[in-house]
């Protein structure tokens, strides 16, 4: 069977599966993807600037680096998802980081800006199921992605609250060690 074949034949497979999932909810699922995967990429810009020799806290590298990972993973939950409903996955080129921070808090500022725009676009993902009528797909984010949005921002919230408290040099270093080995929720 040639490339054209092998096309037609998955069209027809995905023809099969779906079920109520339109296409508008399929569309809003590749932007999440696409923002998962931003998320992803900038995360990891941000830990490999922690874990630079002139920067060097080795607490936020893995605190970021763990988040970039995370954020991988719900771009792979989604994919894994649009597949088992018959949808198409449509990736799109992710743009290099611009960020502009020069202290800690600038960066905990600017991750908490990033999860606060995936946050609202799952919040818009999640009405958009519930305006067609999917119950799958709402519970698919109610029950992977909403939660732990909450958790995610109050935790960033909090790590900005603490670094406010101790932004000379040495409370910076205190604060990177008590984060060393935290996960982002």
């Amino acid at each position: 069977m040639n490339f054209a074949g092998r096309l037609q034949f998955r069209r027809l497979m995905c023809l099969m599966v779906r079920q109520n999932f339109a296409s508008e909810c399929e569309n809003a699922i590749n932007k999440q993807i696409h923002l998962e995967l931003k998320s992803s990429y900038d995360y990891m810009a941000m830990a490999y600037h922690f874990d630079r020799s002139d920067v060097a806290l080795p607490g936020l590298y893995g605190f970021f680096k763990s988040a970039s990972s995370e954020e991988r993973e719900h771009a792979a939950q989604l994919m894994t998802y649009m597949n088992k409903r018959g949808g198409t996955i449509c990736l799109e080129e992710i743009p290099a980081p611009q960020f502009k921070f020069t202290t800690v808090k600038a960066a905990l500022i600017e991750a908490l800006d990033m999860e606060k725009t995936v946050n609202e676009s799952l919040l818009a993902l999640h009405a958009l199921a519930n305006e067609h009528s999917d119950p799958h797909l709402s519970d698919f984010l109610e029950t992977n992605f909403l939660i732990e949005q909450v958790d995610a921002l109050k935790q960033l919230a909090d790590y900005i609250t603490q670094i406010e408290r101790c932004e000379k040099e040495l409370g910076v270093h205190i604060f990177d060690n008590d984060i060393k080995g935290k996960d982002m929720h």
